[in-house]
């Protein structure tokens, strides 16, 4: 077989049906190859960092890899950024590299894009993804990129695969089929031991949700132990939407005090049953007393740690299935439903306009993902309960909504709701010019109070955050997109309605924010994080 067919072939075993990337030379003859042979799209953009995050969205609206093409040094290294973020929100990215042929190695020359050694591409690489490996001899290509997509999906996280220029063109063996691994018999009947142990002794316990409960396909399982045992359950900030916000012991999402269900319950718990969260500063900084290690039982796919023992092979969705088969504890505690949004009237806010989108929405029979930029918009779009969200919550690289809207809609054809800033917006915003080759019609609503805002919450003095001088009707349009101006909730109520109807054109909302109209969520998250 040639190496391209094996490519596909796998990619199209992890479900991959789309790809994404920016043609550069070194990965030309792999592209042009990949045209000849397949009808799957390719999707690009103008810039490498945005069509990292479109792939990154596509990933996590998804729930599988997806695969993304980039040229060696200037266009891989152009994108590190975009991928360490995958890595942090575990997100499994494929990425799949430009690398110079062996020949071009021996002229002794510098090839261009190299940056200090022909390897430094890779050596980057170490420190953002899970697993590198480069396609440079045909006899080791195929085990060489079937390691590879194992590991990205073993731990959902991006990986590197760096593909010599002649590559395309091995003859390769084929591929083998992929082990499935199981957990090991011993290990999970231990483990279950020890949560049911923990679990005849508590007497209040809840479970705290994080991201990697959809990354592995937990949700269900654990929705069905929350019914099991009735013991409620919280999620994390970055784990928005990982339980179904109707599921009836879903209580929240915990992020600060404010919270006052979640946060509740999270300080009367005698065990905190934590599955897949991430502990973020973000998220726990100012709450870090909440996690005491003597309540917490913290499980984790692939390697956790209950009291003394360690556990190297687990698999969350088999632990959780596991427990559900067997006799546990019933623990019936009350839960406070999650109250539908209020907002202190008075000045027009990012509250404001959350509000009118989530009353707006909930007459709509279409599914809405949510996709938030950093920013007041994120803190603002607690407000709102979508059955799905894509937020850099954690690592909050700004810039990540508009050609994550891309990515969601080349995936799944859902027209995603995109929330951002004005100085998010100004950083990938004119990737929305891409977006009308394809008819694609995300929302788009620009929060725009002429400032970095979130930047001035964390240093009010700072003479350096204004943004001033761009005409957002003027750019929206000599892109496609059909402009909507909001300054209250009635007109942008006006505006989320016809942009409900337009399926065919990017709808752009600009909301007009006064500089001062900053949320209270986002000055108490800035306060309680700086004085932590």
């Amino acid at each position: 077989m040639q190496f391209t067919d094996v490519l596909l072939d796998q990619l199209n075993k992890l479900g991959i049906k789309e790809l994404f990337g920016i043609p550069g030379d070194f990965i030309l003859p792999l592209l042009s190859d990949i045209q000849k042979r397949s009808d799957i799209p390719f999707h690009y953009l103008s810039h490498e960092p945005a069509i990292t995050f479109c792939a990154d969205a596509a990933a996590r609206i998804t729930n599988r890899p997806a695969a993304v093409f980039l040229t060696y040094g200037a266009g891989a290294l152009n994108a590190v950024n975009a991928v360490a973020q995958a890595y942090e929100e575990h997100v499994p990215l494929i990425v799949i590299a430009g690398f110079p042929a062996q020949k071009e190695i021996d002229r002794g020359l510098h090839i261009h894009h190299q940056a200090k050694h022909t390897d430094s591409q890779s050596r980057v690489f170490e420190q953002v993804t899970c697993y590198q490996t480069r396609i440079d001899s045909p006899e080791t290509a195929t085990a060489r990129l079937q390691n590879a997509l194992s590991e990205c999906q073993r731990q959902s996280r991006p990986i590197l695969i760096e593909v010599a220029r002649d590559a395309f063109a091995y003859e390769v063996a084929e591929p083998e089929d992929w082990p499935k691994p199981a957990m090991p018999s011993l290990e999970l009947t231990s483990l279950n031991a020890q949560i049911k142990e923990r679990l005849q002794k508590a007497k209040n316990p809840v479970i705290l949700a994080g991201v990697d409960v959809r990354r592995f396909h937990v949700s269900a399982a654990l929705e069905s132990f929350s019914e099991k045992t009735g013991i409620p359950i919280v999620t994390t900030f970055l784990g928005r939407s990982v339980i179904n916000v109707k599921h009836p012991n879903y209580t929240g999402v915990f992020l600060d005090d404010s919270d006052s269900a979640a946060y509740q319950l999270l300080t009367d718990a005698d065990l905190i049953l934590s599955v897949g969260i991430i502990r973020t500063d973000s998220n726990f900084a100012a709450h870090n007393y909440l996690l005491h290690e003597e309540k917490l039982l913290d499980l984790q796919q692939n390697r956790c740690r209950v009291g003394k023992s360690q556990y190297h092979q687990v698999n969350l969705k088999t632990v959780l299935e596991s427990l559900n088969q067997a006799s546990l504890p019933w623990f019936g505690r009350s839960v406070s439903r999650v109250s539908e949004p209020t907002v202190a009237e008075g000045k027009f806010t990012a509250d404001h306009a959350i509000r009118v989108i989530h009353k707006t929405l909930e007459s709509s029979e279409d599914t809405v993902p949510f996709v938030t930029d950093v920013g007041d918009c994120l803190f603002a779009s607690l407000l709102a309960q979508p059955s799905l969200c894509l937020a850099p919550a954690y690592y909050a690289s700004m810039g990540y909504a508009v050609p994550a809207a891309y990515g969601i809609q080349a995936a799944t054809g859902m027209r995603p709701m995109v929330l951002v800033g004005d100085g998010a917006f100004l950083m990938s915003g004119l990737e929305l010019g891409h977006f009308q080759r394809h008819n694609y019609a995300p929302i788009v609503v620009l929060f725009n109070n002429k400032r970095w805002d979130m930047i001035q919450a964390f240093a009010p003095d700072l003479g350096c955050t204004d943004l001033t001088g761009w005409d957002y009707q003027k750019l929206s349009e000599s892109m496609g997109c059909e402009y909507h101006s909001a300054n209250n909730e009635e007109q942008l109520e006006t505006a989320v309605e016809n942009a409900l109807k337009q399926t065919q054109k990017v709808s752009f909302i600009e909301v007009a924010l006064a500089a001062d109209a900053r949320t209270e969520r986002l000055d108490r998250f800035a306060y309680r994080f700086l004085n932590a």
